[in-house]
């Protein structure tokens, strides 16, 4: 698996468009079907291309011969002036500047979806209703989060999924992250991606922390006298592009098993001397191999030569 962009859908014409909505209900035998239908079910381009060439997911529904639901066609009907209003009137009945879509659920008129579907995520609804909008990042504001560990967390998420994430992912949790720490960090989610791929390509250099998280072992190595310690030439820890060209040569596959994430949910690959630390092994690409946790727990300090 490479870590390369899908084609950017600008010059997609609306027929090519519509005839992919006409793929996948034909697919599922519906005579209609909604945004989150048709990614899960393999539409190639993202909602919110038909939102823009035709106005909402309802004109594009119609525009290809489809027939609505009456849910559809009721949110047409709703403006984003109600949808503002009503966001205002809910955090000024809490007394508050921000308010999460947990919070708007439990007070608020409309379904939190319509607001993900109208503004793309819910602090681009805070803003457009002149709230202060707010970080979900897992280790603090945003302005904290390092490009390093953004590459971090998209590399952990494209092995996951064994594809190219998308907004939706972000949207639906699998990031540590929200969407709107990409989109401050990088200006958009796209451009987070270009930014990463540029990184693993060795077109970009990124500042890396002062202590890189590297490879987790699950034993602990006994402490070896500092006179019998071999002398290294490189250090232990294993830096993000060193461990994903080591993935990709073993096809992100554990040696051992042969098991992956893509395949198997909740898998976690590490990155291993194949000669241990301990014993002389240097963090090298010839000596590192990818296992998952499992082998490597049961590998322990073992030499694998």
């Amino acid at each position: 698996m490479d870590f390369v962009l899908n084609e950017y859908h600008r010059s997609v014409s609306d027929d090519e468009l519509l005839k992919d909505i006409n793929r996948v209900a034909k697919a599922l035998q519906k005579e209609t079907i909604t945004q989150n239908e048709y990614i899960d079910h393999g539409g190639k381009y993202h909602p919110t291309t038909f939102r823009k060439r035709f106005g909402s997911w309802v004109n594009a529904l119609q525009k290809a011969g489809l027939q609505p639901s009456r849910t559809q066609i009721s949110e047409q009907g709703i403006l984003n002036s109600d949808l503002i209003c009503d966001l205002q009137s809910v955090a000024k009945a809490l007394g508050k500047k921000t308010i999460t879509a947990s919070e708007y659920t439990e007070h608020g008129k409309f379904s939190r979806d319509v607001f993900f579907r109208r503004f793309g995520t819910w602090n681009k609804s805070l803003i457009a209703s002149g709230l202060e909008p707010f970080d979900q990042g897992l280790r603090g504001p945003t302005s904290r989060i390092s490009e390093y560990a953004c590459f971090e967390e998209i590399e952990r998420i494209w092995i996951m999924l064994g594809r190219q994430p998308t907004t939706t992912d972000i949207k639906n949790g699998v990031s540590r992250y929200c969407l709107h720490v990409y989109e401050r960090r990088f200006g958009s989610w796209r451009k987070a991606l270009e930014a990463f791929v540029a990184y693993m390509n060795g077109e970009k250099e990124v500042e890396m922390p002062e202590e890189i998280e590297g490879v987790k072992h699950p034993v602990d190595v006994q402490q070896i006298n500092s006179a019998t310690q071999p002398v290294h030439k490189t250090k232990r820890d294993i830096n993000l592009r060193l461990r994903f060209l080591v993935m990709k040569r073993d096809d992100f596959k554990c040696c051992m098993c042969g098991r992956s994430p893509a395949t198997t949910p909740g898998l976690e690959l590490h990155i291993d001397h194949i000669v241990p630390w301990s014993k002389g092994g240097e963090t090298v690409i010839g000596n590192l191999q990818t296992l998952c946790s499992d082998c490597n727990l049961g590998k322990s300090d073992l030499n694998m030569e």
